[in-house]
């Protein structure tokens, strides 16, 4: 009876295969590990956006932000301007900024609260920068403050 010297061809076919099958899993993983790294730079970038408003609404208090929008960046820079007129300024600056990330901002009230705050809603991807309960693609709910799935914003309660 003779005795196999070496590695048969089967054993060489499954050790290839099981190597395929850990090389592409690790390739997944790797694809993975990537999409959640885009994923936390743009919620990075949406809190600093949302943080950028909410110091401006701090150090001009008596501005209206709530229900307002502007794209005129160039008011106030080199006349007087009221409250209300410097917060249009304000928005209009974040909302330029928040474009050019493509990204989408909404001031809104906070949903179930009782100290009538703001919320800053900053929103990516498909999501809308808004509240609703029937609106899939809103941020949160209207009721409630509760994220909706698959939401791609961020929410920063404000002055």
């Amino acid at each position: 009876m003779k005795y196999q010297k070496g590695v048969g061809l089967m054993e060489v076919i499954v050790a290839m295969l099981l190597l395929g099958v850990a090389v592409l899993g690790f390739a997944l993983l790797q694809y993975k590990s990537l999409g959640m790294g885009e994923q936390a730079l743009r919620k990075l970038e949406a809190v600093n956006i949302a943080r950028n408003l909410s110091e401006r609404m701090y150090f001009n208090r008596s501005g209206t932000y709530k229900g307002v929008s502007s794209t005129d960046t160039t008011k106030c820079l080199n006349a007087y301007c009221t409250a209300n007129d410097f917060a249009l300024k304000d928005i209009a600056d974040v909302t330029q900024l928040a474009k050019n990330k493509n990204m989408t901002i909404a001031i809104l009230s906070c949903p179930d609260t009782k100290n009538l705050r703001n919320c800053i809603y900053v929103a990516w991807d498909e999501t809308k920068a808004s509240q609703s309960n029937s609106d899939p693609a809103a941020c949160t709910e209207a009721d409630k403050f509760k994220y909706k799935s698959g939401a791609r914003c961020v929410v920063v309660e404000a002055f």
